[in-house]
């Protein structure tokens, strides 16, 4: 039980400082839809890891590969909208 919670904080730890990365980079000032728009470069609804990872991540490559993990809920290696965007 402990190390499910602890995987749980890691997670959403991970996604509040990758959208917090992205927000520092090309994605200053943009609100989390906007930034879901702009990494879906070929408009087909999801992000790819090629196209997420096309961006320039300030923390480092290692980190934005953890972060696409912890939102790739599902695990089919792309984000949606709604994995991108929890709760909008």
């Amino acid at each position: 039980m402990k190390g499910w919670k602890v995987t749980t904080v890691v997670a959403l730890t991970i996604t509040m400082l990758g959208g917090y990365s992205f927000a520092q980079g090309q994605g200053r000032g943009m609100r989390c839809p906007q930034r879901f728009a702009a990494l879906d470069t070929n408009n087909d609804g999801e992000v790819t890891f090629t196209e997420f990872m096309a961006v320039p991540h300030p923390r480092g490559d290692e980190q934005a590969k953890a972060m696409f993990a912890a939102k790739d809920t599902n695990k089919d290696s792309v984000l949606t909208s709604a994995e991108f965007c929890p709760g909008i």
